[in-house]
């Protein structure tokens, strides 16, 4: 065995059972699976190569290069790839902080064997090219101290393109924002705020282009409308035509799904109602609606914000009996009937430039990833007990002699980065497990590198109490640190003592 698989053996292990994992899903599914109509409307907008009303073009950008394939499977082939390597990614990332070689491996196993995030790499969907772009800009600005003006550039640019893929990632902008004004990398947040700007500035300028005005889609507010409709009560002062939104049930009867408000053509208010105009018109509408909602109901908006946001801590995989979301990320069964069932999940039959395409599945392979995904997906618990740990670590900042700082400002910027992740569609949409897929590169990283502090400060604990002779045990101490060169945290606090020395830019 080289040397290398002998230090790295346990996340060898982990990559090798998630590529053998990820054949099994693609052989079962092939050529994919996709949602109607999230997958064809990426489709049609790769095929036009223009800002969407609906999806920002940030996915179908990506698709565009795909297309000259001719072959959906492709993008199928190269979604699971980059599953494997964000769990790569988050190995090193660890070992750049710090961490133990096994605390690394087990922060990156979510991402590689998560059943849930299998299926959506089998999608014709954004969410593995989001992730993906979010840990590497995330991966960027924690792999080296002190961040400069280039690296905070790129930084910039991969999570502008990780915000044009999926808009929900704009706090993560804000949360990165404030990290490097707090750690007072004045270079670094110049030009991470340029291209920022540049970057959404830009899109904005070529929506405007497209369709008449600056922004990023044009169903912001149906999907307020969503969110409030399950609760307004109505017995305040509305204009004319936002009465006419009102749902005619009392709001005890009335389905928690806002999805049936947002999407449903025969039974919404926002569509059933005559008089209100183009999709356009009753999106400005649905808007003001729900801004009149929130005003006066803001206790309402906020419980259900943080009943959804809550959600994805709770134990198990569940939802209402009246929603779901859920069942559509579970793998299909051989005999899916998306219209019947309300799943709208279909074996891929929609290929590049509007051509139909036949699907190949496996029935055989369903029946026992359906079993494992029962199994094996990562508890939300865990998802907490990681967020209080990051939390709680970073306290350790508010010492100002604290040791690994940089690893402790990672604990708190993913931490943070997790809260807004999950709060950002609470807040806007609702709750969907698919939303909280992002938590996945985020939240297990961030309490691998609070439970390495921990460990460390354990042992020099324990070599405290065994006094001046116990001086000379720091490497078994180091309970799993490399013995053949220095530790990664004393690598961590060399780089931090380096970028200390720097003077103004230290933090």
């Amino acid at each position: 065995m080289s040397p290398i698989l002998r230090r790295h053996w346990l996340i060898a292990v982990f990559l090798v059972v998630a590529v053998l994992l990820r054949i099994v899903v693609l052989i079962a599914y092939w050529p994919g699976l996709e949602l109607y109509t999230d997958s064809s409307d990426y489709l049609g907008l790769a095929h036009a190569i223009a800002p969407g009303t609906w999806h920002p073009a940030g996915y179908p950008l990506f698709l565009v290069p795909l297309s000259l394939t001719g072959q959906l499977a492709v993008v199928v082939v190269l979604q699971h790839l980059m599953g494997v390597a964000m769990g790569l990614l988050i190995y090193r990332l660890m070992l750049r902080l710090g961490a133990r070689r096994w605390l690394a491996a087990l922060a990156a196993l979510p991402v590689l064997l998560d059943a849930y995030e299998l299926s959506l790499e089998q999608f014709i969907l954004s969410e593995t090219l989001t992730s993906l772009l979010l840990l590497a800009g995330l991966f960027v600005l924690f792999s080296r101290e002190p961040v400069g003006a280039r690296r905070g550039a790129a930084v910039g640019l991969l999570l502008a393109a990780a915000t044009l893929t999926r808009t929900s990632i704009v706090p993560v902008l804000i949360v990165v924002g404030l990290y490097l004004l707090l750690r007072g990398r004045r270079h670094a947040l110049l030009t991470y705020c340029a291209v920022v700007v540049a970057a959404l500035g830009g899109y904005g300028g070529w929506y405007a282009a497209e369709h008449g005005s600056f922004g990023f889609d044009d169903w912001t507010g149906i999907y307020l409308y969503g969110r409030v409709a399950p609760f307004a009560r109505c017995d305040y002062s509305l204009p004319a035509k936002e009465t006419r939104l009102c749902p005619a049930q009392p709001v005890s009867q009335r389905t928690k799904n806002g999805e049936f408000y947002s999407d449903d053509a025969h039974g919404s208010p926002l569509w059933t109602t005559p008089g209100l105009g183009s999709r356009h018109q009753r999106n400005v509408l649905g808007e003001r609606f729900a801004i009149t909602v929130i005003e006066h109901q803001p206790l309402d908006y906020l419980g259900a914000v943080l009943s959804d946001t809550w959600h994805y801590f709770t134990p198990g995989r569940w939802m209402a009996t009246d929603r779901i979301d859920m069942q559509r990320w579970k793998f299909p069964s051989p005999h899916i009937h998306p219209m019947r069932d309300n799943y709208h999940v279909y074996f891929a039959s929609l290929g590049f430039n509007h051509k139909r395409i036949t699907p190949s599945p496996d029935p055989a392979l369903m029946g026992p990833l359906r079993s494992y995904q029962s199994v094996f997906y990562t508890p939300g618990p865990l998802f907490l007990a990681c967020l209080i740990a990051a939390l709680a670590a970073s306290l350790g900042l508010l010492r100002r002699r604290s040791e690994r700082r940089v690893a402790r400002w990672a604990c708190l910027t993913l931490g943070l980065s997790a809260v807004v992740l999950v709060l950002s569609p609470s807040l806007a949409w609702g709750f969907s497990y698919r939303y909280g897929l992002p938590l996945l590169v985020v939240l297990p990283p961030a309490g691998a590198v609070a439970a390495d502090l921990a460990l460390d400060r354990l042992a020099r604990r324990r070599l405290r109490g065994r006094g001046p002779a116990g001086a000379g045990d720091r490497q078994q101490a180091d309970l799993g640190h490399s013995t053949a060169a220095p530790a990664p945290s004393d690598r961590t606090a060399a780089a931090e003592a380096a970028a200390a020395a720097t003077g103004p830019e230290a933090g």
